[in-house]
């Protein structure tokens, strides 16, 4: 039965305004041993439901990430519940050996945050999944390794392994896999190796040993190559999907290559393409996330 519409609040007021089809919004507070942590929830209509966890990329707020990145909308299309969660001084603490926010407990928060979703009727416990951009990608695939009995699949947008973090890790399930990388990406490396514009900000592997990674846990047969075909009013950016099958499993792996793609959502508007590169309409992120879950 569904539950009745919750109270806009704060910050999700501000999304409510900017997707008005959502007709659900709060502000959920989960309290931690590191204290009161904030994550906006876009129910579904229907209770409990499939949920799909936002973490969004760092200088970037939840609510900036649920207006932009389409998660939201592609939730809804879909019966997904969609939740965006807060991070700390707006970043996470992915794993990277650089130490930056090691203090915080991230994990615990997340493990709360689905408990909570649960225990409220708004998640539907075997349908839990996890997307993550960037620094929030890098911290979806730190929480495969280290919980990932909570989530039935997960995706990655412009982030790869953090190195330290797959040297360690454990992944108790096989679950999907969708990835999102550019191979001129001035920030994460797509061929792996220092992260940042200066290469302070720890290391990653690359993009395709992270796929691999999972493809290896899943069962996965090797690696195909199938281009996109290309639109009439031609992109410089060429996308091919790297596809990781069949799955001993039956659970997929698949990257989205953008040959010449930076450091953009895909199916989103660029944003400082001079500084970060080129983007791609092309594809949906977002929209392929969720279609990747609903396999």
């Amino acid at each position: 039965m569904p539950m009745p519409p919750l109270r806009a609040v704060g910050f999700a007021a501000a999304v409510i305004a900017a997707v008005p089809q959502l007709a659900r919004a709060d502000v959920m507070h989960v309290t931690t041993r590191q204290g009161a942590r904030e994550a906006i929830v876009l129910q579904s209509s229907r209770t409990p439901a499939p949920t799909v966890i936002v973490l969004h990329g760092a200088t970037i707020t939840a609510a900036q990430t649920a207006r932009s990145s389409g998660f939201a909308e592609a939730a809804a299309a879909r019966g997904f519940a969609a939740v965006f969660p807060q991070g700390v001084n707006r970043q996470w603490n992915d794993g990277r050996e650089d130490g930056h926010m090691s203090s915080v407990d991230d994990v615990g928060f997340l493990r709360q945050l689905a408990d909570e979703l649960i225990r409220r009727g708004i998640a539907d416990r075997e349908q839990i999944y996890l997307a993550g951009i960037s620094n929030g990608g890098m911290m979806t695939f730190r929480m495969l390794c280290e919980a990932s009995e909570l989530f039935a699949g997960a995706a990655t947008i412009i982030a790869n392994m953090p190195a330290g973090v797959g040297e360690r890790c454990h992944v108790r399930k096989p679950l999907p896999l969708v990835m999102f990388n550019g191979t001129a990406d001035p920030l994460v490396p797509y061929e792996g190796g220092n992260v940042g514009f200066r290469g302070q900000r720890g290391r990653v592997w690359s993009a395709e040993r992270s796929a691999e990674f999972i493809a290896r846990i899943d069962g996965c047969a090797a690696m195909q190559v199938r281009p996109l075909p290309i639109p009439a009013a031609t992109e410089p950016v060429r996308v091919e999907r790297l596809e990781w099958s069949p799955c001993r499993t039956g659970q997929p792996v698949a990257l989205f290559r953008l040959e010449g793609g930076g450091h953009q959502v895909p199916g989103r508007p660029q944003f400082l393409p001079g500084l970060l590169g080129l983007g791609s309409l092309q594809i949906n992120a977002a929209e392929e996330a969720i279609k990747t879950f609903l396999r």
